[in-house]
């Protein structure tokens, strides 16, 4: 199908909220619908296939569609990331991603990861991990897939630990609100979340850099670091649990 310039579609749909320009302007964007959805490269739920996601994703991006609002200066592509995301992770919450078994051996794994990688100068093995915890290195895949996995689904749910309210990526890019309290909060926690990702040790906010803002895979992060696939994921998880650390007061 071919499609009219964006920009021209754009002006037609917030002119007349045209039903022809909303379709179209849909249409135009599943390939981000798709590629978020792709993303999510982890097992998921029996009942779901990643058919299902980009559905679920679809309402998102239609809700984005309906609700930009230009004026905020904030990419369309980077608002409706957010939407969509959101709605792969209202449909992905029912399956109970972390019960409390899983929540108190994350828990665990990040003291342990803090007390190694204070003793250890040339980085910490799964292998170390595991014999610290007591448990086998598959298990410890496990735990930090399980952290990647809730940090991919919804960063800013994962450090921030509520169910809703300003998102992350709302919260580094969108400087308006209509409410002086709520302003207020926001921008506290805009400046929070920005020293805390300046804080980390550089490799890993090289890794949050590459994965959330560059779009690439803990392979390719890997490649470009010269280390293992799992090396990075190690990293990654040890920065979302230092994120999280850091914004300890807004949960």
């Amino acid at each position: 199908m071919l499609f009219k310039n964006r920009e021209e579609l754009w002006r037609e749909y917030l002119r007349n909220k045209s039903e022809g320009a909303f379709q179209d302007l849909v249409e135009s964007y599943l390939p981000l619908v798709r590629h978020i959805a792709g993303r999510l490269n982890f097992k998921l739920p029996n009942h779901m296939d990643r058919e299902d996601l980009i559905s679920c994703g679809i309402f998102g991006l239609m809700e984005a569609v309906k609700k930009f609002d230009p004026k905020k200066g904030v990419k369309f592509e980077t608002y409706a990331a957010q939407r969509i995301r959101g709605s792969i992770v209202d449909a992905l919450r029912k399956g109970q991603w972390a019960p409390r078994s899983v929540a108190s051996k994350l828990k665990e794994l990040q003291k342990v990861l803090w007390k190694l990688e204070a003793e250890e100068r040339e980085g910490v093995s799964d292998s170390m991990i595991a014999e610290e915890m007591g448990i086998d290195v598959e298990e410890v895949h496990s735990l930090l897939a399980e952290i990647n996995k809730m940090a991919v689904i919804s960063l800013e749910d994962f450090l921030l630990g509520r169910e809703e309210g300003i998102t992350v990526g709302e919260t580094l890019m969108d400087s308006h609100s209509s409410n002086p309290l709520s302003e207020l909060v926001e921008e506290e926690l805009r400046t929070s979340l920005a020293q805390a990702v300046e804080d980390l040790p550089e490799k890993d906010r090289m890794v949050i850099s590459l994965y959330y803002f560059e779009g690439l895979t803990l392979r390719e992060i890997g490649s470009i670091l010269g280390v293992s696939e799992s090396r990075v994921s190690q990293l990654h998880a040890r920065a979302i649990l230092k994120l999280r650390e850091a914004l300890e007061k807004y949960i």
